[in-house]
């Protein structure tokens, strides 16, 4: 069995062999059975309850175990290979928030943030109605881009493809960074590695500016206003 990278001692689950960048064997709550790909049995139990069904995160940590544990070898790899995308997306989603976030703090022209305390606009902050024209174009590009990648993602291809898809490779490095970095394995671990932090950091801004009520900007000087002014 493979040690966790994450928890010296710890065993990582058999379906976390280590394939995927920055796998650190870690999933102690079994998540990845949540996870249901098109190319994945959905999860059936004689006398399930309607809740076992329909709501599953009220599993236990036994019954998701028991879920990966009867999927075949290539239905827990396309189980992964969908996390491993979702957690892509909100690594990239998560490292553009936490440098948007505190830069619009920072500038705020013309005080465009007065109405919400100087704080940037969000769920726990409130703000966003004034900006519902912008969210319903952002939420039809990331639409049209979630369409134009469906079939990687659930590997519903109409023909063979010559090669395995990597998940989150959209064939964009303009600057050749797997290049100078020797290999594409280390430029994948290292933005998993950050955007892990920066899903981390965003939350981390949200919860502290709605427990104290004032920009993240200003509770934190240190780490922001001096570094621009």
């Amino acid at each position: 069995m493979r040690e966790a990278a994450f928890k010296p001692g710890a065993t990582a689950p058999s379906y976390l062999d280590g394939t995927f960048a920055a796998d650190a064997g870690c999933d102690p709550l079994c998540l990845a059975a949540l996870a249901t790909p098109v190319s994945v049995v959905p999860f059936t139990r004689t006398g399930a309850s309607m809740l076992d069904r329909y709501l599953p995160f009220a599993w236990s940590v036994e019954q998701r175990e028991e879920i990966m544990a009867a999927r075949t070898p290539k239905e827990q790899k396309a189980t992964i290979a969908w996390m491993r995308e979702a957690e892509i997306k909100h690594a990239r989603l998560a490292m553009l928030a936490v440098m948007g976030w505190p830069l619009a703090e920072l500038i705020n022209p013309f005080n465009a943030l007065g109405y919400v305390g100087g704080k940037a606009p969000a769920l726990l902050n409130g703000g966003l109605d004034a900006f519902a024209p912008f969210m319903l174009v952002v939420a039809g590009v990331a639409g049209y881009l979630e369409l134009q990648t469906v079939d990687d993602v659930y590997q519903t291809y109409l023909y063979k493809q010559d090669k395995e898809r990597v998940q989150g490779d959209m064939g964009f490095d303009p600057l050749g960074l797997s290049k100078q970095a020797g290999s594409y394995e280390f430029v994948a671990s290292a933005e998993i590695y950050n955007g892990r932090l920066a899903m981390l950091a965003i939350t981390g801004f949200a919860l502290q500016e709605f427990v104290w009520g004032k920009p993240v900007v200003e509770q934190t000087p240190m780490f922001f206003k001096s570094a621009f002014w």
